[in-house]
């Protein structure tokens, strides 16, 4: 083997015949005055009437004369010597294309392909002429005579004349090197063809790697094991056979398979499904796909051109196969009848009809290549034997009678390009991105790159309105920032139409009645503009890949099962109308969103607002069918068309909803948020309660009023205090105890005394949302009764501090006046005040059960109304409010009685043996009793109203004070005896031990209520400080008396 290579300043003037100074020629867009096949008249161009041969001479003059608007075409001329070209590979990754030729000289050219520029950068003399070419990264694989495919290794990088990629210096190394050669087998050894064959040929017609493929397994895997996943696989086809190969070894082949007596002349590899299937056809006419992980004969789909081909003539010869990037199971086959028919694998077609075919209404030749569009699903592309290329956009048209909803596919022709200087074929269609290159028979490579221009035309329109078609044309045409300009264009009228809608509205808008009696805004005024927001939105889609696991080939079927195939034609063309009219809008699967996106910034923010716009479309779309379903039976869970809980498919948005709501909080009104939580609340009450508080601080963080929140608020705290309760209406005649007539409003005033709260400190609103969703995710957590009552009373009054914090913090403190004293008062959920209330009762801690259900207790009108003002309270106090009879109910029954007798069972022990009880129940006693004397607002706080009469519960203000000082006088006895029983030092360390809680405890009570400057306990206050005199002299420090 003899190589010759050749600098890229060698080849340039080498090969510069009948070209510009860059080697390449552009033709100019056609004048107007010519004839073109834009007016040329296609309709007709097969009519029995007229001259057929005038009509062609007309055509090809048009084709002659320019290129039709928004094509830009470039060639570049081999030279003569060299022009018996036979094939054309394309790198990836890189603008470089490999050219191959059937001469014995110079045979394989190395083209870069920039700015619409075609430029030899080298050539190259192989031993043999070539057939076929592949590229695959540096690998070039090439078919060739006698048998042989050669592998060479391609220093890409120099010959582009950019850095190596190891930054080493290579030029003392050949451009393009040998690595392999590899002996394929035939079907037969022999030259001699039976009558009605072909004579066999040493050609290697068609070579190609195989996609990326996993390692491989046993048994019914491929590849198999032994082949590493890093390897090159390719496949090459001579004759009626394919022979696989690992490119690291070339002794023997890794299968070998024989598909046709007659010779192949075309292969593919499906990029769907790597390194397992293969399309194949040649001269017989018949389509073949293989499935190389069966074991035998691997062919598992066949079909023939046979039906297509004249009567008593054999079947067309298929000149190319070309699988959809898009869509794994189409497959584009090219034949001599001139026409390009897809197939379909799911549906048997033995004998059967394509799904579609497209012929070009002037093109007399066979179709020597095809391709499909790599941007656009319906773009199927084909060189022809009378030297033109063309391009057809696939279209779903009506195919019946007015009113008719039949459907059948044409061919639109986008694009119609001569793609040979000389007679000849284009037996090369390649393509990448917008571009497509072609290579004829006779040595004539053209790049035509497909502008805007010629496709803006050609999209499908779903939507009304001129600027809708434009960003449909714009989408089509995958100029993506026209498309996002347009989109912003309209959004921003919308946003106008919303903001001058909601500046008319307040709170949750204008009342609306609903099903549950609360009230609510109008329809959103986008709502009117879903259908149109909707589409848009299909527009801009990136469609996820189809999947291998959602298809599967249909069986091959023998001739008694002819009908069914025949049957099955109308179900296969069905589906491809509807896969069709799917995926041919807007942009591919798979479409890179994402790198546009990150290019044009315009193109992030048009998608950003089409999504928030969809969202509040969805969720208004989902709340209705939830609406709609529990109409129908209140107990069911409502679903999506999925079969999905909606309120899972709305947690699933969940960050997205808050991030959205930021950005654009006008699109999301607080009655839509107010519903999504109240739809989620009842199957995942922690999610709700979070998706509301993150909806709540997302006000907070945009600094925007929070008193139209007071909806959601009330969804997230309900039952609140305000709302009634549910044990009954102050009208039952039950002898239940109740405070006064019990005030019942209805929901709009409820929510009018939440906004208050919400605009004097949404901070302190928002913190009992976080205290609800501690309380449920304790009681949901479980374990031991006493450790969850504990843990609640925690949660709790650390509530209560911070509450207290932010309220001091806050410039509207002086409207709400709580008290960590009393944590009770720190919250509206009637459920959270339960849930502590109850708590306290395990835990035996009576006294603060007391001290704050004294808010609910009966008032009597000498009170001052400002004493204890609460949030939301009715006149300064909550003894008007529904929550008061339950609680009232339970304290006169359980609550009061229970501490009376832990007093009574005290003091009688005190006055009978007060050495035998333990020194912890006097702390107990006298903490309890200490913080009832000054925490109790007046002396009638234990009185409650029963039938109208107000009874005494028997805990007077007198028999307190009575109990603390018997009680601690009996305390102060222990602690003498104490000190008396032991030796000097040690019993005073027990009996500080024993003093020294009780002191800290009552210490810190009466600095606290010291601060609080409530003049009302001084005497309390003094009794108390005296005993902690008291109890002074028994602190001790390491043993020593103070």
């Amino acid at each position: 083997m003899t190589n010759s290579i050749y600098d890229a300043t060698t080849a340039s003037s080498r090969l510069s015949i009948g070209s510009t100074a860059s080697g390449s020629r552009r033709h100019s867009l056609l004048s107007t005055d010519e004839p073109t096949y834009d007016n040329y008249d296609y309709a007709n161009a097969w009519s029995t009437h007229g001259d057929k041969l005038s009509r062609w001479r007309t055509a090809y003059i048009a084709s002659e004369t320019g290129d039709v608007d928004g094509v830009q075409s470039t060639s570049l001329a081999l030279p003569d010597e060299s022009r018996f070209t036979t094939c054309l590979a394309m790198s990836e990754d890189q603008p470089l294309l490999a050219v191959g030729s059937g001469s014995y000289e110079t045979n394989m050219f190395f083209v870069q392909s920039l700015d619409d520029q075609l430029d030899v950068k080298a050539s190259f003399a192989s031993k043999f002429p070539i057939y076929s070419l592949a590229f695959q990264a540096n690998l070039l694989m090439a078919g060739t005579e006698r048998n042989t495919s050669v592998l060479y290794s391609v220093d890409r990088s120099r010959l582009l004349g950019y850095p190596s990629e190891d930054g080493s210096d290579n030029s003392e190394k050949p451009l393009v090197k040998c690595v392999g050669t590899y002996k394929n087998k035939a079907a037969k050894s022999i030259d001699i063809a039976a009558p009605g064959n072909h004579i066999p040929t040493r050609r290697v017609n068609c070579v190609e790697f195989s996609p990326a493929f996993s390692q491989g397994g046993s048994g019914q895997s491929w590849p198999p094991a032994s082949v590493n996943s890093t390897s090159a696989m390719f496949f090459s086809c001579l004759g009626g056979v394919v022979n696989v190969w690992d490119a690291t070894r070339n002794q023997h082949a890794l299968r070998v398979e024989k598909v046709s007596n007659q010779p192949l002349s075309c292969a593919q590899w499906n990029m769907h499904s790597p390194a397992n299937i293969v399309a194949a056809a040649g001269v017989d006419g018949v389509v073949n796909v293989l499935d190389f992980r069966r074991r035998g004969k691997s062919v598992v789909w066949r079909t023939s051109t046979n039906d297509m081909a004249p009567l008593g003539a054999a079947g067309w010869a298929v000149n190319d196969v070309k699988w959809s990037p898009f869509v794994p199971y189409w497959l584009a086959s090219a034949d001599e009848s001139g026409q390009v028919s897809i197939w379909d694998l799911r549906f048997a077609a033995s004998g059967g009809s394509p799904i579609a075919t497209v012929r070009h209404p002037t093109s007399y030749g066979s179709i020597k290549s095809v391709g499909w569009s790599p941007t656009h699903v319906d773009l199927l592309s084909s060189g022809t034997g009378d030297r033109t290329w063309w391009l057809h956009s696939l279209r779903v048209e009506d195919s019946g009678d007015v009113g008719g909803k039949e459907q059948s596919v044409h061919g639109t022709v986008v694009a119609d390009k001569r793609a040979a200087d000389d007679i000849g074929a284009v037996i090369s269609v390649q393509a990448k991105g917008s571009t497509y290159y072609t290579l004829s028979s006779c040595g004539d490579l053209y790049s035509h790159r497909i502008t805007p221009a010629a496709l803006h035309g050609g999209a499908v329109h779903r939507i009304d309105g001129d600027q809708f078609r434009r960003t449909e044309g714009a989408v089509y045409a995958r100029d993506l920032k026209e498309a996002a300009g347009s989109v912003l264009g309209l959004i921003e009228k919308l946003k106008e139409e919303t903001d001058r809608a909601a500046a008319s509205t307040a709170g949750d808008g204008q009342p609306v009645a609903e099903a549950d009696g609360s009230v609510g805004a109008g329809e959103h005024p986008i709502m009117k503009y879903s259908d149109s927001i909707r589409s848009l939105c299909d527009l801009f889609k990136a469609k996820p890949k189809l999947t291998n696991e959602s298809w599967k080939i249909a069986p091959l079927s023998s001739n008694a099962e002819q009908s069914s195939v025949e049957q099955d034609n109308p179900k296969a063309v069905a589906s491809f109308i509807d896969d069709l009219s799917l995926l041919g809008y807007g942009l591919p699967p798979g479409y890179p969103l994402e790198a546009t996106v990150l290019r044009d910034q315009v193109v992030w923010q048009a998608l950003e607002r089409l999504n928030m716009s969809n969202l509040r479309i969805k969720l208004s779309d989902m709340l209705a069918t939830a609406d709609e379903e529990q109409a129908q039976d209140p107990n069911a869970v409502p679903k999506n068309a999925d079969g999905q809980p909606i309120w899972k498919a709305i947690m699933e948005r969940e960050k997205q909803l808050i991030q959205y709501l930021k950005s654009e909080p006008s699109l999301f009104d607080p009655r839509l948020l107010r519903r999504v939580v109240k739809l989620i609340l009842p199957h995942d009450c922690i999610a709700g309660l979070n998706l509301g508080l993150g909806i709540c601080q997302a006000y907070l963080d945009m600094q925007r009023p929070c008193a139209p929140l007071d909806g959601l608020v009330h969804v997230l705290l309900f039952p609140t205090v305000f709302d009634a309760d549910s044990g009954g209406s102050a009208s039952d005649a039950d002898g239940s105890m109740v405070t006064r007539s019990v005030v019942a409003p209805d929901v709009q005033i409820v929510r009018d005394r939440i906004s208050e709260c919400l605009f004097a400190c949404p901070q302190v609103v928002f913190e009992m949302i976080r205290l609800e969703i501690k309380i449920q995710e304790t009681v949901l957590k479980g374990g031991e009764q006493t450790a969850v009552a504990e843990a609640i009373v925690s949660i709790v009054k650390e509530h209560a501090k911070t509450a207290c914090r932010l309220l001091n913090e806050s410039a509207n403190q002086r409207q709400i006046q709580i008290h960590p004293s009393y944590p009770a008062t720190t919250t509206l959920s009637a459920s959270a005040v339960r849930m502590y209330l109850n708590s306290l009762v395990p835990m035996r801690a009576y006294d603060e059960y007391l001290i704050n259900t004294q808010w609910w207790r009966v008032m009597p009108a000498r009170v001052s109304s400002e004493e204890g003002h609460t949030i939301g309270s009715d006149s300064g106090w909550l003894s008007s409010y529904p929550l008061a009879r339950t609680l009232n109910k339970q304290t006169a029954t359980l609550v009061v009685p229970r501490f009376r007798r832990q007093i009574d069972v005290v003091l009688s022990t005190v006055q009978k043996e007060p050495l035998s009880l333990e020194p912890r129940l006097y702390r107990d006693t006298l903490v309890k009793v200490a913080r009832m004397n000054l925490l109790m607002r007046h002396e009638h706080a234990l009185d409650f109203e029963v039938n109208g009469q107000v009874v005494t519960t028997g805990i007077p203000t007198e028999l307190l004070a009575t109990a603390f000082r018997d009680i601690g006088s009996a305390f102060l006895m222990l602690l003498e005896a104490l000190t008396r029983h032991t030796s000097h030092r040690d019993s005073f360390r027990r009996a500080a031990n024993e003093a020294m809680p009780l002191r800290d405890s009552l210490a810190g009570l009466v600095k606290s209520e010291s601060e609080s400057g409530d003049a009302t306990k001084r005497v309390e206050l003094v009794a108390i400080a005296k005993f902690l005199r008291q109890l002074e002299q028994y602190a001790v420090s390491n043993g020593v008396p103070q």
